[in-house]
């Protein structure tokens, strides 16, 4: 007997993974991750790979620290608001009102992962597909 008798097989559907609803909710939980990170860490660095070439023309890979913009600032009363963004938006979870206000700076990883579960459960999609469509460049026409 054939050892690929004894699998199962499945039709794999051609974009099933590549959702960009699912890819828009990945790339925000993974922005409020590192706010998260960075909030308990002021010295948090997202790493990254950077080529860099040398002075005899060869290029070399390296470790190179990501710049990680602060999503948070205190307002003039003293409370922590939470400034949420996707790229380099600012999401309007309420109209007029861009911010969270989360009160104490203790109280923002506790926000950020309440933030975290509603872009999980697909709160924020409306607002996602907005701002995405927003910054897409009009198609060119044919000529």
């Amino acid at each position: 007997m054939s050892v690929l008798k004894t699998l199962n097989f499945a039709v794999v559907s051609a974009g099933a993974e590549r959702d960009p609803k699912l890819v828009r909710r990945h790339k925000l939980i993974m922005q409020l991750q590192q706010q998260k990170d960075y909030a308990a860490d002021v010295d948090y660095v997202v790493p990254r790979k950077k080529w860099v070439k040398q002075e005899d023309g060869t290029k070399l890979l390296l470790d190179a620290p990501k710049r990680v913009k602060r999503w948070w600032r205190n307002d003039s009363a003293g409370n922590c608001l939470f400034i949420l963004r996707y790229g380099s938006k600012v999401l309007s979870l309420e109209k007029g009102k861009a911010a969270i206000v989360v009160g104490a700076r203790e109280n923002l990883p506790m926000v950020i992962d309440t933030v975290m579960q509603a872009v999980a459960a697909g709160e924020l999609d409306a607002i996602l597909d907005a701002v995405h469509k927003s910054g897409q460049k009009p198609k060119a026409k044919a000529a």
